[in-house]
């Protein structure tokens, strides 16, 4: 079967998989939005306000997420359909750009390895049944993967100044979806600079993009909170990641005031809420919300920072690995759970060769351990997988092309 597959029957073969998911994503996926969505929605279309929390009367700027993933659904939403079409539509598009990205998936393996182990390898990432999934719920993780793999492509491959347009259009729209991505996207542009992979010519016109595509964010978020921020969620997430109970899959989001720090978190959010009131300054409630749970976070770290290293440790193998962890349903599906451990296994594996060959692919790896270092800073959620999984194929690939070589040169 492998050796009829060639690039017509791939694609019509991806074709009739992305049909396949979005008539999985029609019959089991998502039928509504979750909370956080349905409220900044809400807001939104009654009054094209981007906020969360609304305290005496008046409607909070939010920044604790990033803008893209609710305008895409509030731009879908305009034409007046009920949620449930609207919801399906949305499904729609993040399988159809699902089905994109593998193609430009398998143009990165092809600039690499030869077509059948390109062809293999892009079915092999988009069958993941995780990634399979995560374009049939209502999550920002289906776009944002599908626009990283745009960016990877165009990062790998650009040499005109039109690819390096697009290279910094597809950077942009990274940074919209997800709040961590700028720091790799510096580093990444850095090392082309240092390594002459890029002309001031053509990193004028990338910078100018990226900037084009995330200035109305920034000049929205300085006037609400005088401050030129995309996201401001840093100190709230690295404290789910890292409060006293230690949770690796992070602090429940729903805080009840159920244990101790919770209680006493509920109480300052209240001396916050009314110091602001009094202040005529609830527009920044968000800000100080973030660096009351910022503060916490790193008091919890310096208390007890051994304690804290060894939860780092624990995160970072769960996060590299296989969260055995995990208190997400069907996490431990057999589904899962083997795909999961065997990609990680051989993508680890894959890793360690690449390291030591005589291809040493720096722009990768550099994605892998920004990734691998800077997720369990916070916490580790399932789908937090997919930041790394496109590498690990590829690192997968890499280790089977070498085994490959080493025993049809032996049999020689």
């Amino acid at each position: 079967m492998v050796n009829k597959i060639n690039k017509k029957n791939f694609l019509i073969l991806l074709l009739s998989l992305s049909i396949l998911k979005f008539i999985i994503a029609i019959t089991y996926g998502d039928y509504s939005y979750e909370q956080e969505w349905e409220i900044i929605l809400k807001n939104l279309l009654n009054d094209f306000s981007f906020s969360y929390y609304e305290i005496e009367g008046q409607k909070i700027p939010t920044a604790y997420m990033p803008p893209l993933y609710p305008y895409i659904i509030y731009f879908v939403s305009i034409f007046g359909f009920s949620e449930f079409i609207t919801v399906k539509i949305i499904l729609f598009l993040q399988c159809l750009f699902s089905g994109i990205s593998i193609i430009f998936f398998y143009k990165i393996l092809l600039k690499i390895f030869n077509e059948r182990y390109s062809i293999i390898f892009s079915l092999i990432y988009f069958l993941i049944p995780i990634n399979f999934y995560s374009a049939i719920q209502i999550s920002s993780v289906s776009f944002q993967i599908s626009i990283f793999i745009f960016f990877l492509y165009y990062y790998l491959t650009a040499q005109t100044n039109f690819c390096f347009i697009k290279l910094g259009l597809f950077s942009g729209l990274a940074l919209l979806i997800r709040g961590e991505f700028w720091l790799l996207f510096l580093i990444l542009i850095f090392f082309k600079m240092i390594t002459n992979k890029i002309k001031l010519k053509n990193l004028c016109s990338l910078m100018l993009i990226v900037l084009f595509c995330i200035s109305p964010t920034l000049i929205r978020n300085y006037i609400a909170f005088g401050d030129f921020v995309i996201t401001k969620s840093s100190g709230y997430n690295l404290w789910r990641g890292n409060s006293l109970s230690k949770n690796i899959n992070g602090e429940s989001i729903d805080i009840n005031g159920e244990s101790v720090e919770t209680f006493k978190i509920e109480e300052e959010k209240k001396k916050i809420k009314n110091k602001l009131i009094q202040s005529n300054n609830l527009s920044k409630y968000e800000i100080y919300l973030d660096q009351m749970y910022l503060d916490i976070a790193k008091k919890n770290i310096f208390n007890d920072p051994i304690e804290y290293i060894k939860h780092y440790i624990n995160k970072f193998f769960a996060f590299l690995f296989f969260n055995f962890s995990s208190n997400y349903p069907n996490n431990f599906h057999p589904l899962i759970l083997i795909p999961e451990i065997v990609i990680s296994l051989f993508g680890i594996l894959g890793i360690f060769q690449n390291i030591f060959s005589k291809k040493i692919n720096y722009e990768l790896l550099i994605i892998t351990f920004y990734y691998l270092a800077v997720i369990p800073v916070f916490f580790v959620l399932p789908r937090y997988k997919l930041f790394i999984f496109p590498m690990y194929i590829i690192f997968s690939c890499y280790l089977f092309a070498f085994l490959s070589n080493k025993i049809f040169s032996k049999k020689q």
